[in-house]
């Protein structure tokens, strides 16, 4: 193209295209009639044959063009060149393709590909970019911004906010990034990035700010009526799923939003970070392509969680946890032939609390490892009183099982308690046995040197296999309630009957659980089970009933 061939741009969208794609470098091309431009640079001239006519020079030079190769960016033309515009020697405002488009007709969707091409083709070309001078709040590409930097730039946003509407924090995440970075390369993912951010700075608007942040995150800090934010943040996300060219690969990219208003919380920039990182969470287990709002209560919940994190490292020392024992039968002699111990928690203000309000919580900040060690010796000392026949099962948590020091524990709370290992049942998890490596199969084996005995919990439930019946040892599996209250149900029952059958071949012990009325009693003893628990057999209790009770018997239908 020279500078006497027509510029095929209708003046409307070479507007859009100048004043999006350099409007932020403070040089604009807009207004444009004919072959005139506003600004030049020698490489500009270059590229344009001679000078065009009324042309001021751009404020600072430019490095020759580069050629490119538009089919690389999915343009279709005989010609483009991208040359680096400088804000100073040593900062890059932008970059400028200049494109033989003119069998084209340009429109809102091409103009943006060309803006896209042109930050690529810069992008993938870093020896003509010169060395970044350190982070100018405007900018929207370059260094990521750290914590202490985004702090400040939001906590100017809220003390701005007294004279207009109050700020929202949009934190946008940019879904499997990490695929493009191992298919293309770091230099390709970081152009990813470059485009996405001048996509999203042609979105927000004059009052709006763009911030990068560490990996593949942007941070927009709006200030907007409530009616325009949630249009905005669909906007951001359309501007970053329209379909991008990078070196002949089509990329679809997606991202999810995160998204608070100060109004909706506390009045600080930490504060604001930590929920709009909150509803990313949230937005982000939704799927793909999503925004999610922080919400007032979710504060409210994550105090209150932190609240009974603190209340449960306490609860032991303070009395408020206890156990209860509920019996599991031996089906062919008809008796209680031993006890599960299992956790409560008296809380001194929210009451009773079952295991699932707590243990999970337990399991994921380490409490569990205390709790356990707290409950093996309150059960032994419990089942001391037992009879002789009977044995104690008590719950062991992966991250209990994987500790070097698990073995030492428990010889020493049998040591300590006089309790027979014979009589003490340890229930593992499938996440146990999933691991199926030398240290786990060495601990086991460990465990039953000892005399100690391996159940297997809720098989069923997770990853079950029923290799691990021949493979790992073990000497009982527990059934877990959905299929044995399902057992009506042939389906299931030729499956329960298949598994029973492996395990006895195995000489192992299967006990239903979660047997609540006669009638799954009944069903339980058909199958060919050897145990039973659940409410049939008995209640949990502090205090269990006499262990040899009989157990209930069953019709004969």
């Amino acid at each position: 193209m020279t500078i006497h061939d027509p510029i095929p741009f209708a003046d409307a969208p070479f507007r859009f295209l100048s004043h999006a794609g350099l409007g932020a470098a403070g040089i604009y091309l807009t207004g444009c009639t004919g072959t005139d431009l506003l600004a030049t640079t020698p490489a500009l001239r270059a590229l344009f044959v001679t000078d065009p006519p009324n042309a001021p020079p751009m404020p600072s030079p430019s490095s020759s063009p580069a050629q490119v190769d538009p089919s690389a960016f999915g343009l279709s033309c005989g010609f483009a060149a991208v040359t680096p515009i400088l804000r100073s020697p040593r900062e890059t405002a932008g970059f400028l393709l200049v494109a033989d488009v003119r069998r084209r007709r340009l429109g809102p969707q091409l103009g943006r590909r060309l803006m896209d091409a042109a930050t690529l083709a810069g992008a993938l070309v870093p020896e003509s970019e010169p060395e970044p001078e350190p982070w100018h709040p405007d900018e929207t590409r370059g260094p990521v911004r750290s914590r202490v930097q985004t702090h400040r730039l939001v906590d100017a946003a809220l003390r701005a906010s007294a004279t207009g509407p109050a700020p929202t924090v949009m934190i946008l995440d940019i879904d499997r990034f990490r695929s493009v970075n191992n298919a293309l390369g770091s230099t390709a993912g970081d152009a990813v990035l470059a485009v996405t951010g001048a996509r999203l700075q042609r979105v927000i608007g004059p009052a709006d700010k763009l911030v990068r942040l560490e990996g593949d995150r942007f941070a927009v800090i709006a200030r907007r009526v409530a009616a325009e934010l949630e249009p905005l943040a669909n906007s951001l996300l359309a501007a970053v799923s329209e379909p991008l060219v990078l070196r002949g690969r089509t990329l679809a990219i997606q991202a999810c939003i995160g998204m608070v208003t100060s109004t909706n919380g506390p009045r600080g920039a930490a504060a604001l970070l930590g929920q709009a990182e909150s509803a990313l969470r949230r937005a982000k287990a939704g799927g793909l392509d999503r925004c999610a709002v922080h919400e007032p209560t979710e504060a409210a919940l994550s105090l209150d969680k932190s609240r009974l994190e603190l209340d449960l490292a306490h609860a032991a020392q303070r009395g408020e946890l206890y156990l209860v024992y509920q019996p599991y039968v031996d089906l062919a002699e008809g008796v209680v032939s031993g006890a599960e111990a299992l956790i409560r928690w008296r809380h001194p203000t929210r009451g009773e609390l079952q295991p699932l309000s707590f243990i999970p919580m337990a399991e994921a900040t380490g409490l569990i490892l205390p709790l356990g060690r707290w409950a093996l010796r309150t059960a032994l000392r419990r089942a001391s009183e037992w009879p002789a026949s009977t044995t104690l099962s008590v719950n062991i948590s992966p991250l209990q099982f994987q500790q070097s020091g698990f073995l030492a524990e428990v010889d020493s709370a049998l040591a300590d308690t006089g309790f027979p290992a014979e009589r003490l049942e340890l229930e593992i998890t499938e996440t146990v046995l999933m691991r199926d490596n030398p240290e786990t199969t060495a601990q086991l084996h460990a465990l039953i040197t000892r005399g100690i005995r391996i159940a297997l919990d809720d098989f069923g439930t997770g990853y079950s296999a029923l290799a691990y019946l021949a493979r790992l040892p073990h000497h009982r599996i527990k059934l877990d309630k959905t299929f044995v209250q399902d057992l009506a149900n042939p389906a299931t029952a030729e499956l329960i009957r298949a598994i029973i059958s492996l395990a006895r071949a195995q000489g192992i012990a299967v006990t239903a659980e979660g047997v609540e009325r006669d009638e799954h009693l009944a069903l339980v003893r058909r199958a060919g089970f050897t145990h039973a628990q659940g409410y049939a057999m008995g209640a949990p209790a502090a205090d269990p009933p006499e262990l040899s009770t009989p157990a209930p018997r069953a019709s004969a239908s």
